[in-house]
């Protein structure tokens, strides 16, 4: 079921032409390979009326093994998008260029005017959706819907090992990179923030039980800028077998693995890229090296790329001329020339550390207590609508906004909801919530919580509020703590909700502070995917065998003590740990979460 190997071979055709500017090779085998491995798309593929006419795949295996046999698998789909977007193009480059060559062709494989307007069809109609709630592209139809593999299920390593492939299966986890590698072979139109959501998405669900895996995150998360994350993945691939971290180097060198720490370099650090037949250099310089260089064939050239503190330095080795693009603009380069460009600054959203200047916290189950009245004005709605509603479902209704909590309350009934039905629902559902809330006052603060913000702000921290709930304004106003915060996300104007990143995102654009330098405090799961998504630190209120992914966890806010996060002034945008050296000794202090 891994048809994605005919769009690989496609993808290598193509890369051989571009890199080596062949076109008696492109003439005489390459574009036959190309259309005869194009045709299995259409052969497993379908116009989907059920999908508005979008090109689906069924009944696929990706890249990653521990999900098989799946419907709309991202990356075979992207794949077979540019392996049908490029034979079209080349079958229509053969025909005005060498028609002779082109008219042979089509007589000796039977390939017809309509098949190549057929290609086109597909590529154009390619179904690629992204998911509403996280902004990121679902590896298949189902793969989100899955639950996650706990990390006790999950230690011992590899999987396939230890658990039935049938429970592996229907986990929501990753054998090796699948849309991210998509993103790194055919991901030139999707933008960095797209990017940098999947990445920080798969990166959790992602075992890495194969040596291929971690030189692809290593590509992507260098591109996207968090360097600290692709040295580590860099050093991964690199030290596969040096360090055995896959405990069998003994059966022999993983030659593959040690392509990938090049590929981690050149094509992750260089940013080296094959855009529209142009080569593309964006280089960065990770904070561990002092320098690195590396060399590139293209066309009859040699071109060197040199790496410093100073900047990048390209020289011309062979050849006479060279055109290529560097960060965006393009460059001639000449023999015996030499071009130097400074260091290549990263962004805000890139940036690998910062001193710690805000706390951005959750509303419910973190300064108060408005689950239970949520939970009121839901069970209020299910009784209207005489359909079960579980402590179960209202527990995952936890940090999601109103739509996401709707989608879980229906998500047994058989009887299918208009958009407007689904609207008046959550309007009735948030009348009835709102006629709760008018209730509130100081007393419904959780323990410690106002003093909580007041020693964030006596630190000389900012604070935000990072709440879901469009009514959270109101709330904090009859809470009385409406004026300790510096900023209040509107949560209607957050286009993804949690677990996007979005909500914290806007909180630190909001405060003029960048995300690696706040830590997000939340109670939900699905919170804390949103604070990490986001690139900050996270602290977990609640039990801690439930807050598996916070960076710590409290029980309660009682011992919340900024100070512990501020200690050495600088947080990585990820810290794996809170030091021992960092907490009271407080049998209630912050636990650490590896």
């Amino acid at each position: 079921a891994q048809y994605h190997i005919n769009a690989a071979i496609a993808w290598a055709v193509r890369r051989y032409v571009d890199v080596c500017g062949d076109e008696v090779f492109l003439r005489e085998y390459g574009a036959e390979m190309l259309f005869e491995t194009a045709r299995i798309w259409m052969d497993i593929g379908h116009f989907n009326p059920r999908r508005d006419g979008a090109f689906c795949i069924h009944e696929v295996t990706g890249p990653d093994e521990y999900t098989v046999l799946v419907d709309n698998n991202h990356y075979t789909n992207r794949m077979a998008q540019a392996h049908l977007f490029d034979a079209a193009r080349t079958a229509e480059w053969l025909a005005d260029t060498y028609p002779d060559a082109y008219a042979a062709l089509a007589e000796r494989i039977g390939l017809q005017a309509e098949e190549l307007r057929q290609w086109r069809h597909a590529a154009e109609a390619m179904y690629l959706p992204v998911d509403e709630r996280l902004g990121i592209f679902p590896q298949d139809d189902t793969f989100l819907d899955k639950p996650r593999l706990s990390r006790q299920a999950s230690a011992k390593r590899p999987l396939l090992l230890h658990l039935h492939p049938l429970t592996i299966y229907r986990h929501q986890v990753c054998k090796q990179a699948d849309t991210v590698l998509a993103l790194v072979l055919a991901g030139g139109a999707v933008d960095q923030q797209a990017k940098r959501r999947n990445l920080e998405y798969y990166e959790d669900v992602t075992v890495h039980d194969s040596t291929l895996s971690a030189s692809t995150f290593a590509v992507l998360a260098a591109e996207v800028g968090a360097l600290d994350k692709a040295y580590k993945y860099f050093l991964e691939s690199l030290r596969v077998d040096l360090d055995d971290l896959h405990g069998n180097a003994a059966h022999g060198v993983h030659l593959a693995s040690m392509a990938g720490s090049w590929l981690a370099l050149t094509w992750g650090f260089g940013g080296l890229r094959v855009h529209s037949g142009q080569l593309q250099l964006t280089p960065r310089l990770p904070p561990e090296w002092q320098s690195y260089r590396f060399g590139v064939v293209w066309r009859n050239t040699r071109l060197r790329v040199a790496v410093d503190t100073a900047g990048v330095t390209y020289s011309l080795l062979d050849g006479n001329a060279i055109e290529f693009n560097h960060a965006g603009a393009t460059q001639h380069l000449h023999s015996g020339q030499t071009l130097h460009f400074p260091s290549l600054s990263l962004s805000p959203v890139e940036s690998p550390t910062q001193p710690l200047q805000a706390v951005i916290f959750d509303l419910d189950g973190v300064l108060a207590d408005t689950a239970v009245l949520h939970q009121a004005a839901w069970q209020s709605l299910a009784t209207e609508l005489a359909i079960p509603f579980a402590p179960s479902q209202a527990e995952r209704m936890r940090g999601l906004d109103r739509r996401a909590s709707l989608a879980i309350l229906l998500e047994h009934v058989k009887r299918p909801y208009s958009e407007i039905e689904k609207q008046a629902l959550s309007d009735r559902k948030n009348a009835s919530y709102q006629a709760l809330i008018k209730q509130l006052g100081p007393h419904n603060l959780l323990p410690n919580a106002r003093a909580a913000i007041e020693a964030v702000r006596a630190a000389g921290l900012m604070v935000a509020l990072a709440s879901a709930s469009r009514n959270a304004p109101e709330i904090v106003r009859k809470l009385g703590i409406a004026e300790l915060f510096d900023y209040i996300v509107d949560a209607a104007k957050i286009e993804h909700s949690k677990p996007a990143p979005d909500i914290y995102l806007d909180a630190a654009k909001g405060l003029g502070v960048h995300p690696n330098a706040c830590l997000g405090v939340e109670d939900a799961v699905a919170g804390l995917v949103s604070i990490r998504a986001a690139g900050m630190s996270s602290l977990g209120i609640g039990d801690p065998q439930i807050l598996v992914d916070a960076d710590a966890v409290l029980t309660t806010l009682t011992h919340f003590d900024p100070i512990v996060f501020m200690a050495g002034q600088a947080l990585p945008a990820r810290p794996t740990q809170v030091s021992a050296k960092q907490r009271s000794n407080d049998s209630t202090d912050p636990k650490v979460e590896e």
